[in-house]
């Protein structure tokens, strides 16, 4: 009960926090990849994201869309094999 009611606070308390695009870098079956969304700066710090899109570290081939519960909607990237 008490994690339910400090999901539903940090919940209240993110959206009055400006949201902008994030991104971090991803590996998933041997494939370098990144993820971006749109979150506030104080949800970046925790997931360890950066300021920017994927676009910016060259990847560029879609690959989905997914929505991370308590958070936001990502879309991830596969990237060349130069980075």
């Amino acid at each position: 009960m008490l994690k339910k009611i400090y999901k539903l606070i940090f919940l209240l308390t993110q959206m009055s926090d400006v949201k902008r695009l994030h991104y971090k870098m991803a590996k998933l079956n041997g494939e370098n990849g990144c993820v971006e969304g749109v979150i506030s700066d104080k949800m970046a710090e925790r997931l360890k994201a950066t300021l920017g899109k994927c676009l910016d570290v060259n990847c560029i081939h879609y690959r989905g869309k997914t929505k991370l519960p308590f958070c936001c909607e990502v879309t991830g990237y596969s990237c060349n094999e130069y980075i």
